[in-house]
């Protein structure tokens, strides 16, 4: 199912004031590949662009290489050994902003930056991609990423561009992302598809809705061009000549799942092909029964005379090893692989409310919230007759409101010392309180004595 639409959003214009900034995020992706080998999984994502904000403060991120699990293991112990400069060094690292800081304003990053101080413990920052960041007080927040090309043997990927934005527009909450490839080039030229675009508008005030869509401006197959105005049909027509390959194309998709609009990526799956995997197996079984002493000799050492730095130093390839092998299971039959291409998803809406009441935590009163008034002047009594001296009040008597404190209305109640306010001593909650306690000592004592005849029980049995 594919939607189309648009909404036309602008950044020239302030917010009103009467709509809330809420909460909005969207994501954008241009190419990931993952090799899957039974529950494992390695993958890489390019050209990624994030975007959120919540209230008054935005944020964006520009990463042109993700290496997942990957760059973690890099990063980490391995051997029991802190990671070299080196190795840190050649996980590429998001370029990140969010308003206030000191790039908000807009911070790009060139494919060439970097290469003037390149060194083992210094590469270039955005491996090859384009990367922008901006993020201001709107709050408005746009991250960008942009590639040039890859081969990937099967395939080739030229005029890669991602964008998310997140914030007031026009006055308006609205988060989107839109992701373009130029071209995908299929097994040499057997199928071209070209001007691929993902879209996705979601806004959340105002009259608009959420918008997604997924088209492709030009396909050829064979050098024969074919109608694109139906990407179902395109992608068909496709799968017949990649089938012969093993290779299978699944349509992106229009999806709205807890609040948030996702357009799918264009999924490229490798499949059962008896012709390519002969070719295949007969290629990776030698090489894999050649590969499987190499591989365990780098991780644990060739032999007990091999020097202990040397193996300290070897032992830091099982990365590198472990990648290698789940990537060759999922094309030999053992897992499988994957490869998307674009993929956006975006939402926005306003601060859930809070479900917890702190009022009873609130203080009963603020300073500055009371303020005395001047009353009216009272008139002077009367003067009256001595009363009798009151009778003292004895404990039989029932207490007034607030105990010890005299009525205020002419009483003479006298003040008592807080211990002798309450129940007597010898009232009937004392005797409740004994017949519990010499209740809970009986079951106490009934419980040790069934243990002592079970043991003296198990004992007997066990001698005899």
């Amino acid at each position: 199912m594919i939607v189309t639409g648009a909404v036309g959003f602008g950044t020239g214009s302030p917010a009103r004031a009467d709509i809330a900034p809420g909460t909005g995020s969207s994501y954008a992706q241009s190419f990931q590949v993952t090799p899957h080998e039974g529950a494992l999984a390695v993958g890489v994502v390019l050209g990624e662009a994030l975007a959120g904000h919540t209230n008054g403060v935005a944020r964006a991120q520009s990463q042109g290489e993700d290496l997942g699990s990957i760059g973690l293991s890099l990063e980490g112990y391995n051997c029991g050994q802190a990671p070299s400069a080196t190795q840190v060094a050649l996980v590429p690292q998001a370029l990140q902003t969010e308003t206030g800081a000191s790039n908000a304003s807009g911070q790009t990053i060139q494919p060439s930056d970097g290469f003037d101080k390149l060194s083992p413990t210094s590469f270039p920052p955005s491996w090859g991609s384009t990367e922008h960041v901006q993020a201001d007080n709107k709050p408005y927040g746009e991250a960008d990423t942009s590639y040039g090309s890859v081969n990937g043997g099967a395939f080739t990927v030229d005029g890669m561009a991602s964008k998310a934005f997140s914030g007031l527009i026009n006055g308006q909450r609205v988060a989107g992302a839109t992701s373009d490839i130029g071209a995908i080039n299929f097994a040499a030229g057997a199928v071209v598809l070209k001007q691929l675009h993902w879209e996705v508008t979601y806004p959340s005030s105002g009259g608009a809705q959420p918008t997604a869509s997924f088209s492709i401006g030009q396909a050829t197959i064979g050098g024969q061009k074919i109608p694109t105005q139906d990407p179902s049909a395109v992608i068909t027509a496709v799968n017949k000549v990649l089938g012969t390959l093993g290779i299978e194309i699944d349509l992106p998709a229009v999806s709205l799942s807890q609040g948030v609009e996702f357009v799918s990526p264009l999924q490229i799956q490798v499949v059962p092909n008896d012709t390519r995997d002969k070719i295949l197996l007969s290629a990776i079984v030698p090489a894999q029964a050649a590969e499987h002493p190499i591989a365990k000799g780098l991780e644990e050492g060739f032999s007990p005379s091999e020097p202990q730095q040397l193996v300290a130093q070897t032992c830091q390839s099982d990365t590198p090893i472990t990648v290698a092998d789940i990537t060759i299971a999922s094309i030999d039959g053992g897992g499988y692989f994957s490869a998307g291409f674009g993929g956006v998803n975006a939402t926005s809406g306003e601060i859930p409310a809070n479900p917890f009441s702190l009022a009873p935590f609130s203080p009963s009163s603020l300073p500055g919230s009371s303020s005395v008034v001047g009353g009216t002047a009272g008139t002077a009594g009367t003067p009256g007759t001595s009363g009798t001296p009151g009778a003292a009040l004895t404990s039989s008597q029932t207490p007034t409101a607030v105990e010890g404190i005299s009525t205020g209305r002419g009483g003479n109640a006298q003040a008592r010392p807080a211990a002798a306010i309450g129940p007597k001593a010898n009232g009937p909650l004392l005797a409740i309180g004994l017949g519990g306690l010499a209740l809970l000592g009986a079951l106490i004592e009934a419980d040790r004595r069934v243990m002592r005849r079970t043991h003296a029980f198990d004992v007997n049995n066990f001698q005899e």
